[in-house]
């Protein structure tokens, strides 16, 4: 099963205090023998334009498959080429219970591999989907390892926009698809930036979804129409007998939450500065400065939770709040001060 961790002590500051902090909101190591429940699931079959079948392949969906299953600590992905609902390639898509919106900032790191045999023809998503405002436009940011290409991989954008080429680059990696490497989307306000194995391989300010979005991981054989990703070896088959299995397989994923926007300086040692006690806390802080005024408390996502123009008493109730990390925001003096507050 998923070690259950509570959020206080999955908290994670950075060193520096030009940078920013962030808190660990979301954490799948797949130490079970399947995927959980509790964090993920597998479409449902709606229609036959509902996006469970892409390319050439039918992607598993609720009604006649499980979960994936989880071996060695990876979520095992995988695309066959025998389909015991019809005849096509039978993928995985695997999506997180749970919708990603940037706040002041999200990064997404995830360790992956494409596994043997890696014939040409096959496509192993890793990536932020979801469609916009109920139409046929969409929000994606991704990562794509395709067979085809064993040593680079493509990154991919949209931004409100329809299904179709999108926006791709490909970028060569340090050894191949088929060995671990570490993937990372950065995804700020106004900036998408995407990294492997601590190098920075692109920097999108022009095309950025605002979200919400659910994360992905899927295995699948595109068709003719994407020439970089199709192989006409690769074709499905009528039998289970005759039945090819390809998977992605993936480590970990983890998303952490900015509790300041990326750029914005926080002082930690300026002793004129105007403090607050106690941190943690349970239901209650005082104010040191009796002019404290203008006082926001945002969660880790950057949904604003507490709005309070003038605190009474040099005192501000945190009673309807649940226990967390918060950004805190407050005037005093005539400038703005920010601080992490932990409520327990």
């Amino acid at each position: 099963m998923i070690r259950i961790v509570p959020i206080l002590l999955i908290v994670i500051f950075t060193a520096a205090s030009s940078e920013a902090q962030t808190v660990t909101i979301f954490n799948d190591d797949f130490d079970g023998t399947e995927v959980s429940s509790t964090l993920w699931h597998i479409p449902t079959w709606v229609s036959p334009t509902d996006g469970t079948y892409v390319g050439r392949t039918q992607f598993r969906c609720t009604q006649n498959a499980s979960l994936p299953k989880a071996e060695n600590g990876n979520a095992v992905i995988n695309l066959e080429t025998f389909n015991p609902t019809g005849f096509s390639f039978y993928g995985t898509d695997l999506i997180s219970n749970r919708t990603f919106s940037p706040g002041n900032g999200l990064v997404f790191t995830f360790n992956a591999k494409i596994g043997a045999p890696a014939d040409g023809g096959v496509v192993g998503g890793i990536f932020l989907y979801d469609l916009t405002g109920g139409g046929s436009n969409h929000d994606e940011a991704d990562f794509e390892l395709l067979t085809n290409r064993p040593s680079q991989f493509q990154t991919n954008i949209y931004s409100n926009e329809p299904l179709g080429a999108g926006h791709p680059q490909f970028e060569s990696l340090t050894g191949a698809i088929t060995d671990y490497h570490t993937y990372v989307i950065k995804w700020l306000p106004g900036k998408i930036i995407w990294t492997v194995d601590g190098g920075l391989v692109r920097t999108e300010l022009s095309l950025v979804p605002s979200g919400p979005m659910h994360f992905h991981l899927n295995m699948w054989a595109p068709a003719a129409d994407w020439a970089e990703a199709y192989d006409s070896n690769l074709q499905p088959v009528g039998t289970a007998a005759s039945n090819q299995i390809y998977t992605l397989f993936v480590e970990n994923v983890k998303v952490d939450s900015m509790l300041i926007a990326d750029g914005v300086r926080v002082s930690e040692d300026n002793h004129n500065a105007v403090s607050f006690y106690p941190n943690p806390a349970h239901d209650i802080i005082y104010f040191t400065d009796p002019m404290v005024s203008n006082v926001t408390i945002y969660s880790t996502t950057g949904e604003l939770v507490l709005n309070r123009k003038n605190p009474d008493n040099r005192s501000l109730q945190l009673s309807e709040l649940k226990k967390g990390l918060y950004t805190m925001k407050f005037f005093s003096k005539g400038k703005e001060s920010h601080s992490k507050l932990i409520i327990f």
